[in-house]
């Protein structure tokens, strides 16, 4: 057994990708037997300290300010300096400051330092993006060279970033986890469509994600404007939205403008037990990303383990998931035409939505949490053998 210290900036109740990593990771190194705990800024008034399904401590630290997502917390700092006796740290970036704290924690203490790299999508005001860029410079080139074993997604991805050639030395691709058996099982569609009054022959085109201003690079205004010629050529399309953030009534007053409000659903936040139901709604699902890297988008291996299509963008980590013409269709980021062109070619073309379906479903058998985290588990062991499995984090 195993000591592991989980570092996340954001964790469950708080909705997105990394946090159902974070989440789902934890829970199966604990059902192998590992103690896990998990040290995160409390962003969601959420208990300050928790104990978490399969024996798993949640730790959560108040929060003193959140820049466009990018969260600070002094009694984190303090924690986690202070958290000793692990077998090994994982922190997961991006995570601004928390991971040259963990650098700092992993020295003092002498535990091993894994840092899973999720992506570097977020966008805001101008001198905001130019300051993330220069972060985004500095943890990859010289604080990621602090970390025992850099650990990415897709391999696409970490080629994208220029590494540093003593980061590429350690790195080690583990390709990320889906919850297939929840999501191939089948969900309540046909709840779903009732619910917002879908006719069962009306084509569903589905979106999942957080819609935060710091997560423009999702591109859903690019999406609404791509419905627009979806609907001339499929008048009866109509477009699920799944997500919440304050980006959501720009995108509202968009879809007004673009006279497709009625069409256009936007159902809010939707909790992670809820989302099968909304796949199997869908005909097929949009990640219209502009940017990113994406790195491994969860909610990709969520739809396709639904049996979904998916129409995506030719971005680094996405091109490792969705194969053209296989599982999907890919298209230019920021392509409208050709955005539209894919969509209303699958919404058209039965046979090949039903082909990919299968495919893409196929697809995600091999990603699963559970190979995952015996990935992940490797990892550990091979960097914290014969470490004492004594302390707690105070």
């Amino acid at each position: 057994m195993m000591k592991i210290l989980q570092i996340t900036a954001y964790y469950p109740p708080s909705l997105g990708g990394i946090q159902t990593f974070v989440q789902r990771l934890s829970q199966y190194l604990a059902e192998r037997g590992h103690q896990v705990d998990v040290l995160t800024v409390n962003t969601d008034h959420a208990p300050a300290q928790e104990a978490g399904t399969s024996g798993i401590r949640i730790t959560r630290t108040p929060l003193d300010l959140n820049l466009y997502r990018a969260v600070f917390s002094r009694s984190f700092a303090q924690k986690l300096m202070s958290a000793s006796g692990y077998d090994v740290y994982h922190i997961h970036i991006p995570f601004h400051v928390g991971l040259e704290t963990a650098v700092l924690a992993a020295r003092r203490n002498r535990t091993p330092l894994v840092a899973t790299h999720h992506g570097q999508g977020l966008r805001g005001s101008l001198l905001y993006t130019m300051m993330a860029h220069t972060y985004s410079w500095f943890s990859q080139n010289i604080s990621l060279r602090g970390v025992d074993v850099p650990v990415f997604l897709t391999p696409s991805y970490a080629h994208s970033l220029n590494l540093p050639a003593v980061v590429q030395q350690r790195m080690q691709i583990v390709r990320t986890g889906a919850e297939v058996q929840q999501f191939s099982a089948g969900g309540m569609g046909t709840a779903i469509r009732q619910t917002y009054n879908i006719p069962a022959s009306d084509p569903l085109i589905l979106f999942v994600g957080y819609l935060g201003k710091s997560n423009r690079y999702k591109g859903i205004d690019y999406l609404l404007k791509a419905f627009v010629s979806v609907r001339q050529q499929s008048a009866n399309a109509r477009l699920l939205i799944v997500g919440g953030g304050d980006w959501l009534p720009e995108l509202q007053t968009l879809a007004e403008r673009l006279e497709i409000a009625d069409q256009v659903i936007f159902a809010g936040p939707v909790e992670n037990g809820r989302l099968p139901d909304y796949y199997a709604a869908a005909d097929l699902f949009v990640l219209p990303s502009i940017s990113g890297p994406e790195n491994s988008p969860v909610v990709l291996f969520e739809a396709m383990a639904s049996a979904k299509p998916v129409v995506a963008t030719t971005i680094p980590g996405v091109v490792d998931i969705v194969k053209h013409e296989e599982t999907g269709l890919l298209v230019p980021p920021k392509d409208v035409p050709q955005l539209a062109a894919a969509i209303t070619r699958i919404v058209q073309d039965k046979d090949f939505r039903q082909r990919a379906g299968r495919y893409a479903r196929q697809h995600t058998e091999q990603y699963t949490w559970k190979h995952c985290a015996q990935q992940m588990e490797q990892i550990y062991q091979a960097r914290a053998m014969n470490k004492p499995m004594v302390g707690t984090l105070s």
